[in-house]
């Protein structure tokens, strides 16, 4: 009769642990989620949003594959306003952004679209087969070498930069963004190109 009479207290403080941290979770997960887009900054604080449109950091250059296997610099784009995205296959909320990408490179001619595969992590194989079942369309990359998630100090994905034609980084974001926020950079970058 103890051993029943413990079960049940375990089981009820386990329900009302899981109800707790649940309802903890949805009071605060609004708090905590990541911005949409930071501007740059000099420091290593984080930074609140703003209107600046002004770039003061060049994006540090790398080298990455295309899906045949040539050698592709970051810097050979420069010249053109670019949306840079490191992203992976296994990653959902890389999977989650990936429409938004398409419709806005659809809509944005003048416009470099590079979404960098973080392949050291991935692979080959996964992400051409993922792109292929979802019809994606835009250049896609591959960082067989880590040398982007390196230079970006990519520790969680998605990722995207905002660069302007210049070179220089207008804004950048960590995690999903919403089709409104990667607009948002788009414009940022068009308007630091004027």
């Amino acid at each position: 009769m103890k051993k029943n009479l413990m079960w049940i207290i375990i089981t009820v403080l386990s329900i009302a642990l899981f109800i707790g941290a649940y309802l903890l979770y949805n009071r605060l997960k609004d708090d905590y989620a990541p911005s949409s887009l930071a501007p740059v900054s000099t420091t290593q604080e984080a930074a609140q949003p703003s209107e600046s449109t002004e770039a003061i950091e060049t994006a540090p250059d790398f080298t990455a594959e295309d899906e045949n296997g040539n050698p592709i610099k970051l810097s050979d784009h420069f010249g053109k306003p670019i949306v840079l995205n490191l992203w992976a296959s296994w990653c959902p909320p890389c999977k989650s952004e990936m429409p938004y990408f398409q419709t806005a490179y659809e809509e944005n001619p003048d416009i470099q679209f590079l979404m960098v595969n973080m392949t050291s992590g991935d692979s080959m194989e996964d992400a051409k087969a993922f792109l292929a079942e979802n019809g994606y369309t835009f250049p896609v990359l591959f960082d067989i070498n880590s040398e982007a998630a390196i230079a970006y100090g990519a520790s969680s994905l998605p990722m995207t930069i905002f660069i302007g034609q210049n070179g220089a980084i207008v804004t950048y974001a960590v995690g999903a963004l919403s089709a409104e926020s990667l607009n948002e950079g788009i414009d940022m970058i068009k308007n630091a190109a004027e």
